[in-house]
């Protein structure tokens, strides 16, 4: 092998590495934004859970409310005609 061809190597060799070096850089930032970003996401996650929890909580409430009034309409409309058939009566 001449001179010259192992010069070319050597410099194709050192272009090599200096591109692995690039990529296992950009690769580390790139690991590093992406655990950033899974943190955040963890978190972001657990609080949507909490507030769907104490969403379905507030549902839940809202429904057994809703049954109550229904209740008590349904309670006073019956008084109400009982009422009225009283009434018809005297």
């Amino acid at each position: 092998m001449s001179r010259d061809q192992c010069e070319s190597v050597a410099s194709s060799v050192e272009s090599l590495l200096l591109d692995a070096q690039r990529m296992q850089t950009q690769c580390r930032q790139r690991s590093d934004q992406l655990s950033q970003a899974a943190v955040r996401l963890r978190v972001e996650s657990s609080a949507l859970r909490q507030q769907c929890e104490s969403t379905q909580l507030d549902m839940a409430r809202m429904r057994r409310q809703l049954e109550e009034l229904k209740d008590t309409k349904a309670a006073f409309e019956a008084r109400e005609r009982q009422a009225r058939k009283l009434s018809k009566h005297l």
